[in-house]
């Protein structure tokens, strides 16, 4: 197996320079029609082949290796109609250069995902529901991690750093997640504790998100069974460019007079900084951020380092080469719950002091070779690593953990109706913790995916992955994951959906190994931890009501089978088990409204879920069954205001302390910003309400705050 896939490395690597030919290319720029500003990120395609392209930061774009012959070109952006034009001669050698205008809209956005199918494809075109977070929504929510960007996305809550699509998710302490979050379509899940490192990239360095709902094992194998949370970065621009972003901010007095547990004010502030240039033959972005807080809490400051590099270069007209690395270093205070209700935003006296160290760093090389306009050949490596130190009064445990992964990928356009989707994946952990002990894994994997329209309109999606993984003690899994989709454009204003597909994640090492006390719980390890399996369905429509109107509704079930769950023993010690049954279905509805006042625009999600523990016939653990957002939008000349509100349920059930009181959580954020030409100042009051809550038991999440940020273009 081996030796095999090292033959299609060296093939992917070598082959591009042997196989040349008389080749046109189609290059230009894309700019907003009203503006005529640049549109970085725009998604360029040619129609019916394997071949496309984002536009860079000036808006440009090139595409290569184009046979002689006739070709329509399909350019799309969020927030913009999407552009298509037929009939594009070309010669051999010969290069057409154009301009391509989008116009800008509200409702029909034409997003393009890459997640969901592993391929480019249009937002409509995909079986499952996606959602995607927008450079334009990125920056209006003005948050710096990614976590508190993700809160305001359809479907999604987050019970601390545990990210919930759909409820599929809860809460497990930070081992192991049920979404798989990638980089640029890279893995980042560390070995070790299996859980999402949010804060690896800041929001500023973010191009857009695209969020997977549903069981993704079928492309993406473990991790992907509540869903695939996709960051895609900054494109590096030929141009020189330097983008600069500066935040402080301020901490409101708690509520309460009681809660105060300091006098001094508590603040924050934030500076990233990227530059991208043009050297020889490569495009090269360079990006460094630096966050401190006092924080809000007790142990609840952090200083944080964080930075991003990415080289471009074209080595062939049909092969380019992108290395990527991303690396954070972090020294935070910590504490698990309150010191009481009373002293809310305080820690136990013996836990005053407890801080974590960590460092991480990744480094990933992609290879693209287009043996032809058909045929497209994907090869990357990846390397991961995540070290960790407690400080903590009852325990000093470290772990560092490895990973490296080899994916070579085949994308082959059979026809303009029928798209073949193939791979093979590898992975190796190798983690030394004080936490878990000393480990090894190993994961290898195969997929295959054929998308096929059948009649004008309507899309068929066939697709499957096998997963053989092993651990040094003698355990080993085997899972099939196959998946089947239907599309249907039934009529210009009304798009079908459904899809059904299994999904499964095997248990982390923590979940699997962790034998430690953290903040006064006691982890108990459980070795004989089975994978947790589901299968998810899905059926949705799209709808276009009115040209200032759309409405998007969807059903969902899933089911799962011995679903992994931290469960407390009667002295309050820590144990993962494997619940036998368990069953999440709902209906989720997303709103996006224009209602004829300029400047004036609204969007709004709402999420009802059953989420049930057959196996006790009582509610899942920390999942709402209710779950909706609101932002209103008004712009008017240079200014921008709006509004986010976000309500989630009162939690049904909870594990540690269920006779506790708990509320629903109601949070407003207000924005204004001014634009001044390449630059805008912007002030913010997140949880403008003061609005008092917990996720998980005994901890208080953010209260007030006030932030000025002031970003711009150098």
């Amino acid at each position: 197996m081996r030796n095999r896939l090292l033959f299609w490395l060296t093939a992917a690597l070598l082959l591009p320079g042997a196989i040349l030919a008389h080749t046109g290319r189609i290059s230009g720029r894309v700019i907003d029609v009203k503006s005529r500003e640049p549109i970085p990120g725009a998604n360029v395609m040619i129609q019916g082949t394997v071949l496309g392209v984002n536009s860079d930061a000036e808006g440009r774009f090139s595409i290569n290796s184009l046979a002689p012959g006739s070709y329509e070109l399909r350019v799309s952006a969020v927030g913009y109609l999407v552009f298509n034009r037929r009939g594009i001669a070309l010669t051999a050698d010969q290069t057409v250069t154009l301009d391509v205008t989008l116009e800008p809209t509200l409702i029909e956005s034409g997003e393009v995902v890459v997640s969901a199918s592993k391929r480019r494809q249009s937002l409509e075109d995909s079986p499952t529901s996606v959602g995607v977070m927008t450079t334009r929504e990125l920056a209006q929510k003005n948050q710096v991690y990614l976590d508190r960007v993700l809160e305001h996305a359809s479907g999604v809550n987050f019970i601390g750093s545990q990210i919930n699509i759909r409820g599929s998710s809860g809460y497990n302490y930070g081992a192991g997640s049920r979404v798989l979050m990638l980089i640029d379509g890279v893995p980042v899940m560390p070995g070790d504790s299996g859980d999402i490192k949010w804060s690896m990239v800041p929001a500023s360095q973010v191009d857009h998100v695209e969020i997977v709902k549903g069981a993704g094992s079928a492309l993406y194998g473990s991790s992907a069974l509540g869903g695939v949370v996709n960051v895609i970065t900054k494109e590096a621009s030929a141009n020189p460019v330097t983008h600069v972003r500066f935040s402080a901010g301020f901490y409101d007095k708690p509520l309460y007079a009681e809660w105060r547990w300091t006098d001094r004010l508590l603040h924050f502030d934030d500076l990233d900084v990227d530059h991208s240039r043009r050297i020889g033959k490569s495009n090269v972005m360079v990006a460094l951020g630096r966050h401190q807080s006092t924080g809000y809490a007790q142990n609840g400051w952090y200083q944080r380092l964080n930075g991003l590099f990415k080289w471009q270069r074209q080595l062939t007209p049909k092969a380019n080469l992108t290395l990527s690395s991303n690396f954070e270093t972090n020294d935070n205070g910590t504490g698990l719950m309150w010191r009481s209700q009373s002293e809310a935003l305080s820690v136990a006296p013996e836990a005053i002091g407890d801080k974590v160290k960590s460092d991480k760093f990744g480094l990933n090389l992609f290879h693209r070779w287009a043996a032809s306009s058909r045929f497209a050949l994907n090869t990357r490596l990846s390397y991961f690593r995540n070290f960790w130190k407690n400080y903590f009064h009852d325990n000093l445990n470290a772990s560092q953990a490895n990973r490296i992964g080899l994916e070579i990928q085949g994308d082959y356009q059979f026809s303009n109706i029928n798209a073949l989707t193939f791979g093979t994946e590898e992975s190796w952990d190798i983690v030394e913790s004080g936490l878990v002990g000393d480990h090894t894994q190993y994961v290898i994997s195969g997929y295959i995916q054929n998308e096929r329209r059948l009649l004008a309109g309507l899309a068929l999606t066939l697709g499957a992955r096998y997963d053989l993984q092993r651990v040094d003690t003698g355990f080993q899994d085997e899972n099939l994951s196959p998946k089947v989709g239907l599309v249907w454009h039934a009529r210009p204003w009304l798009s079908l959906r459904g899809s059904s597909g299994s999904g499964f994640r095997a248990a982390s090492m923590s979940e699997r190994f962790s034998n430690s006390v953290y903040s006064g719980l006691q982890l108990i390890p459980n070795p004989d931890l089975k994978s947790e399996t589901a299968w998810s369905h899905e059926a949705g429509a799209t709808l276009i009501l009115l040209p200032m109107l759309s409405l998007d509704i969807s059903s969902f079930r899933s089911d799962y089978w011995d679903l992994i769950e931290p469960e407390p023993t009667v002295t309050q010690e820590i144990q993962f088990t494997n619940v036998t049954r368990a069953r999440i279905s709902g209906i989720e509805t997303g709103l996006r409204l224009q209602p004829g006042i300029p400047g004036l625009s609204l969007q709004s999600a709402y999420t009802w879920m059953d989420p049930r523990d057959l196996e006790l016939d009582q509610t899942l653990a920390y999942r709402p069954r209710q779950i909706s957002q609101t932002t209103l939008l008004y712009t008017a000349g240079p200014f921008e205001i709006s509004a986010d509100y976000r309500y989630i349920s009162r939690l049904d059930n909870v594990k540690l302390y269920p006779s506790e009181d708990r509320v629903a959580q109601k949070t407003l954020d207000l924005h204004l910003t001014w634009h001044y030409r390449d630059w805008s100042l912007s002030g913010h009051i997140n949880n403008a309400r003061n609005h008092n809550h917990t996720q998980m038991e005994r901890t208080l999440q953010p209260i007030r705050s006030y932030m000025i940020t002031l970003r711009g273009t150098i």
